[in-house]
């Protein structure tokens, strides 16, 4: 099989064949140099695990995308720093938070399916799987209510230009979501400053570390600090997080959830289980998050030479980790390509080492929720039409569209 012209960060590649080359690739050439995309394609499982959890080699800290827009914030961060900022945000991600905000969570999948049930039909993707990550990540940052749609239409901007840097008109939008999101959320900060809630963005803005203090003085002396008692996130900080809380939070949890859900319909004997035992719900999640990848790639940067697998690398270098392709590993998965709900499998779905999701347990929740309240109120989903409509993208799996029909609530 020949991959001359496939360049695996352009999201145009990333169609309906990459499946089979990435299984190729697995099975003959799983450190793969490409030279179109200038870098090594790195597909099996046990190589993706093992250079994810190698940072001090394979540093994260050139970023995790190609781009000439901004880092992805945390995501790009090395040690110690990463450390120290993931400990502050993680104080919005306890236990106690999450059940919390399920909630809240389970209220606003009730009410989605409220507007959709009598009628017996409708876009997956539109009326359920866009609205509910985006409407607890709006509850989480403080988004008006009002303001909703252009949250949606921000986060779709912010997405869409990973992969297609030579497209003027996409690149022209996703740079004017971000302007218009960080006046937005640096509104919102100043206002939590003033008037602190027990909500995220309020233990951000108050987080104290004194260590971290320091280090954003030096690094960033031109950016204002938070007013106040102890250490704080510079708002560059804060609002970069909220950027990668946009784009990781609900553009991830979105696709997932409808991949899960056309994973359900395809499979109606494993959907039949988690309808007769709701307890298996929680594997079932695992095994979709396994199958759907919801992100696609992230790349990481050598920091020195070195012989990786036999394969000589050199500082500087780039490796792209292709996380479908290491969650559908033969070697690691018995039966890769098929869909057991009771498998609840080790997946890197949500990465691996340092830089393993900080909302993974918030994804976990909202999935498990939302097919709790679907499977209960909608057990016979079923296509309506054609099936789900993809969308080429690099950076995340992407459902556009999804008609589903099933039985109407009197």
């Amino acid at each position: 099989m020949s991959f001359e012209d496939i360049d695996f960060m352009s999201s145009p590649n990333w169609d309906s064949k990459m499946s089979e080359r990435t299984r190729w690739l697995r099975e003959h050439d799983p450190i793969y140099w490409s030279e179109r995309t200038n870098l090594f394609v790195i597909t099996r499982y046990e190589d993706v695990s093992a250079i994810s959890k190698n940072q001090p080699q394979f540093t994260s800290s050139q970023g995790v995308r190609r781009s000439s827009g901004p880092k992805i914030g945390l995501l790009d961060e090395p040690e110690p720093r990463h450390s120290k900022l993931r400990s502050l945000i993680n104080r919005g991600f306890t236990p106690r938070m999450v059940k919390k905000l399920e909630t809240v969570f389970r209220d606003i999948t009730k009410e989605c399916i409220d507007a959709v049930a009598k009628e017996g039909k409708c876009d997956f993707v539109l009326d359920l799987a866009v609205p509910l990550p985006l409407l607890i990540i709006a509850e989480m940052i403080g988004i008006r209510k009002e303001d909703r749609e252009r949250f949606h239409q921000w986060s779709d901007a912010l997405v869409a230009a990973d992969g297609n840097y030579d497209n003027p008109e996409i690149m022209a939008k996703s740079a004017a979501a971000f302007m218009e999101y960080s006046a937005y959320v640096s509104e919102i900060i100043e206002d939590r400053r003033k008037a602190p809630k027990d909500d995220l963005m309020s233990i951000l803005v108050g987080a104290k570390d004194e260590g971290l203090l320091t280090e954003l003085e030096i690094k960033n002396p031109q950016h204002q600090v938070l007013h106040g008692g102890g250490a704080k996130m510079a708002n560059d900080e804060l609002i970069m997080f909220m950027v990668l809380l946009l784009v990781a939070g609900n553009e991830t949890t979105r696709n997932c959830m409808s991949g899960g859900m056309e994973l359900l319909i395809e499979n109606p004997e494993e959907c039949q289980k988690l309808i007769d035992d709701p307890s298996l719900i929680p594997s079932a999640v695992e095994e979709m998050v396994r199958m759907v990848s919801p992100v696609q790639t992230f790349t990481r940067t050598l920091t020195e030479d070195l012989v990786y697998q036999g394969v000589a690398m050199k500082k500087g270098q780039d490796v792209l980790l292709l996380y479908p392709s290491a969650n559908r590993d033969a070697l690691q998965f018995d039966e890769p390509d098929r869909f057991r709900v009771d498998r609840n499998p080790p997946h890197l779905g949500f990465g691996i080492g340092s830089h393993f999701c900080l909302g993974a347990n918030l994804a976990r929740m909202e999935l498990r929720v939302a097919f709790e309240e679907i499977l209960r109120r909608m057990p016979d989903i079923r296509y309506d039409g054609d099936g789900p409509l993809l969308e080429p993208n690099a950076l995340v799996r992407t459902c556009a569209r999804m008609d589903i029909s099933f039985t109407a609530e009197a």
